[in-house]
């Protein structure tokens, strides 16, 4: 932050504080109270938009890294596929791993962003469901 910022930013506390004291001083206490009441309100509904914010964000990279973990994991399961290395216990402790780490990721995103994640497996019994009916 450079010092014009930082003098600007004293300059405005400097400012607010003297106002309130003014207003004290020329009308009465009551105005005074309202003045500071408003002032506080503010400042409570800028914090209040900037956590907002930053929980977006953090659903946003939570959400980024699922994404990579599945596509690690599809990408992993196409190597296992291959017919050299079918069968091959470190790929399958890396899938199992990778999966583990894919439902961990969803329970978090389930426990702090109040969304509810629907499985492949999920959906594939919802569309055998509807064909047996």
């Amino acid at each position: 932050m450079s010092f014009i910022e930082q003098m600007n930013k004293y300059i405005l506390y400097i400012s607010i504080i003297l106002n309130g004291i003014l207003l004290m001083t020329v009308v009465g206490i009551l105005p005074f109270l309202l003045y500071l009441s408003t002032v506080i309100n503010i400042i409570f509904i800028w914090y209040t938009t900037k956590c907002l914010i930053q929980i977006n964000h953090t659903e946003e990279d939570m959400l980024q890294l699922l994404e990579k973990n599945e596509d690690f994991l599809h990408v992993l399961e196409g190597v296992h596929a291959l017919e050299m290395y079918y069968g091959d216990e470190n790929l399958q402790n890396l899938i199992d791993r990778s999966r583990e780490l894919i439902n961990e990721f969803i329970d978090i995103q389930e426990k702090y962003f109040d969304v509810e994640v629907t499985t492949e497996q999920d959906d594939d019994e919802e569309y055998q469901a509807e064909e047996g009916e």
